[in-house]
């Protein structure tokens, strides 16, 4: 949960594979709830005075079997969630957090209102372990695991998550080197290393590609979380 008394402007958030579901009071656009997509680079957005913002964020392919949205769908864009649900739940849900007096009892909202969802399949399984492995695994092996080629694991895993396998991986390996970049204890040239990179130079090209500065800029730059956020 997040609360802006003052209006902050140009607050970067960062691609990390996943999805989410925001709530934001007083409502401005999408009807106060949206379902925002996975992103492929760094997106800026203003936030005005005395604006709140709650949100649920999915692990990678998750937002897809819970939402009943595919995730090409929305990629590197919101839409409300009105247009993935029928308009009595979503007047429900948005009645139900209105009237939340805690954090705690959003997110038991959020859960109570998301589809009970089926079992982990193959697909799951496998986009679970790219995660875990922050995107180092190659796509004939999760392609094996699931027991398809890897031109069909292709086509399940965008209509999962919006982006192809390597697409992922690449986001989800900027994800874990973002995280140690704001170590204070950061070195770089271990920091290019230990997620993979061919070098340092390629380290900060993924930095200008995907959170749009550089290592340095994105250091000295705010990047506290603005939504409270529970991984499903």
């Amino acid at each position: 949960m997040h609360r802006c008394e003052e209006p902050v402007r140009g607050y970067r958030v960062l691609p990390d594979g996943c999805s989410d579901l925001i709530f934001e009071q007083p409502a401005r656009d999408y009807g106060g709830l949206a379902i925002v997509g996975t992103m492929t680079q760094a997106q800026t957005f203003d936030i005005p005075r005395r604006h709140s913002t709650f949100g649920i964020r999915f692990r990678p392919g998750m937002a897809a079997r819970l939402l009943k949205v595919p995730g090409s769908l929305v990629v590197d864009q919101a839409i409300p969630l009105a247009d993935a649900w029928k308009t009595a739940a979503v007047r429900e849900l948005l009645e139900q957090l209105a009237e939340s007096t805690s954090l705690r009892h959003c997110g038991a909202r959020f859960e109570e209102a998301l589809a009970e969802p089926a079992p982990l399949d193959a697909l799951d399984k496998a986009l679970a372990w790219l995660a875990q492995e922050r995107g180092q695994i190659a796509v004939e092996t999760l392609a094996a695991a699931v027991g398809v080629s890897a031109r069909q694991f292709r086509r399940l895993c965008i209509a999962r998550t919006g982006l192809s396998p390597k697409h992922l991986a690449r986001i989800l390996r900027f994800r874990h080197a973002a995280a140690l970049a704001a170590s204070p204890r950061r070195d770089w040239a271990d920091v290019a290393l230990g997620c993979g990179y061919y070098d340092q130079a390629h380290l900060i090209n993924e930095f200008r590609e995907l959170a749009g500065v550089s290592p340095a800029q994105f250091v000295s730059a705010s990047t506290s979380p603005i939504t409270a956020r529970a991984a499903f």
